[in-house]
């Protein structure tokens, strides 16, 4: 009698495990990652005076990304980001740049860096880049959803003498679940 019992405690602990494992699987595989595309940004970057680390240009609050109607959501990811330039001048673009990297702020929160990219490549006029996400798991809903703003930051290997007016383009994910 007293292993019947036990062999039915024992059996109701398997079923409960496996019931409580086997609602967290499915939690997990119901995810939907949905990406959005947030719109251009124009940008001015100023004339580059000086080579070296520098920041190159900043967008300054830029609005917050209203989620409120969407219930579900488990994070923000940047999925893409590009800069490009609205006139193209071959004595002004972004073959004068080492290296670039892009960082998002918002009021309260420390600064991410999100992408970076260098460049080898001097000789060949550039005038786009889309600039590789390294940051791709850092959740950045906090960012997005009070005003935040974007620096761009980068390292010149030569000076310009003109202001290069730019775009700035970025696509979030954003991944709902259970």
């Amino acid at each position: 009698m007293r292993t019947h019992k036990k062999h039915s405690i024992l059996g109701l602990m398997v079923i409960a495990f496996i019931a409580l494992t086997s609602c967290s699987k499915i939690k997990d595989a119901i995810q939907a990652d949905v990406d959005i595309p947030a719109g251009t940004i124009n940008i001015d970057i100023p004339k580059i005076e000086t080579t070296g680390e520098q920041k190159i240009a900043g967008t300054d609050n830029i609005s917050a990304i209203d989620l409120s109607s969407y219930s579900g959501i488990k994070s923000v990811t940047l999925k893409s980001i590009k800069v490009e330039l609205k006139e193209q001048n071959p004595d002004v673009n972004f073959k004068v740049l080492e290296k670039l990297s892009v960082e998002i702020s918002s009021a309260g929160l420390e600064s991410k860096v999100l992408a970076s990219v260098t460049n080898t490549d001097y000789s060949t006029n550039k005038y786009s880049i889309d600039i590789p996400v390294t940051g791709g798991n850092i959740n950045i809903q906090d960012f997005v959803k009070n005003t935040f703003s974007y620096t761009i930051k980068g390292k010149a290997h030569s000076t310009t003498n003109t202001p290069m007016p730019a775009k700035l383009t970025a696509v979030y994910t954003v991944k709902f679940g259970l």
